[in-house]
């Protein structure tokens, strides 16, 4: 897959079937819409391109509001080789790219740049400024430039609309089983391990305190949580709590740690990733150690059941 950085770095106007959003997550929705690009593509022997940001449009249009990320911009990328795309576009969203005008865009950079001969677009996007750019308002400009366009309908899975604000909010709540289903892939953090008060160690249950890579990234909802953890190319089983730690700390931020089961080496400063599996319990301050260490075997055995 080609990866493109930047409107100025196009340099093939090979003729192209486009699509455009932020896919965010690159869930099930997404994966729908990439998919009859794909086709549309196939069927009319065009250079299937997928257009997204680096950040997401809202922290930007409205002035600086900080959205949490399902995936990174590198996260989403990686997501996206695996789907068959031959192309990606990633354009610097900022103040003065939100207030192009979706007439403009199209003829400057979807027809004069990439020579786009198919348009596929979800129900419910929108683009150019005031969000003017739909499928409605497309249809004339199709006409005028001799475009195909066509609309994926909205995707729904166990019941439950998909779209990443819903699956946000899913992950906000610790859903995170839910969450997984939706996006066609478990959801995973990627951090670097640091130094904590080692305290776990004493209670015969090391964590590895993390570091996410991507501040913005979201964190599911404080809790206890059945995970996997890649280290150096290996898979291993464990639980991971995301919060204050009250029955010693009481930190002003939530933290994430994990514990990894069977596992002895020392990897501070060295980067893991953590798969969340599904949301064991709530976070509680316990009155004892000893009180701690046994909900601790109980967390354990259920996250190795999972």
């Amino acid at each position: 897959m080609e990866i493109i950085w930047g409107i100025d770095k196009i340099s093939s106007s090979s003729p192209s079937a486009v699509t455009i959003g932020t896919f965010d997550g690159v869930h099930r929705g997404h994966k729908k819409i990439i998919s009859e690009l794909l086709k549309k593509a196939g069927q009319k022997g065009l250079c299937s391109t997928l257009i997204t940001f680096d950040l997401h449009p809202r922290t930007v249009i409205k002035s600086g509001k900080q959205i949490s990320l399902i995936t990174a911009i590198e996260e989403k990328l990686e997501l996206l080789k695996q789907t068959g795309l031959e192309r990606v576009l990633v354009i610097h969203f900022d103040k003065k790219f939100s207030q192009i005008h979706y007439k403009d865009f199209v003829k400057d950079v979807l027809i004069d740049k990439l020579n786009m001969k198919a348009c596929v677009i979800g129900y419910d996007h929108s683009f150019g400024k005031n969000r003017e750019g739909n499928f409605s308002s497309l249809g004339p400009l199709s006409r005028q430039y001799g475009f195909s366009l066509d609309q994926v309908d909205p995707y729904e899975a166990d019941g439950q609309l998909i779209n990443s604000t819903i699956i946000r909010q899913f992950l906000a709540d610790g859903d995170v089983a839910l969450a997984g289903r939706l996006l066609g892939q478990t959801f995973s953090i990627s951090g670097h391990v640091v130094h904590g008060s080692e305290r776990g160690r004493s209670l015969s249950y090391p964590t590895a305190n993390l570091e996410p890579l991507h501040p913005r990234k979201v964190r599911p909802g404080n809790g206890v949580y059945a995970v996997d953890v890649e280290y150096n190319g290996a898979i291993y089983k464990g639980m991971a709590n995301i919060g204050f730690k009250p029955t010693f700390e009481e930190l002003d931020a939530p933290a994430v740690e994990v514990h990894i089961f069977d596992f002895n080496k020392s990897i501070y400063g060295e980067n893991i990733n953590v798969f969340f599996k599904k949301r064991l319990r709530s976070e509680k301050k316990f009155d004892s150690s000893e009180d701690l260490i046994a909900q601790l075997e109980i967390d354990k055995e259920e996250s190795l059941k999972i």
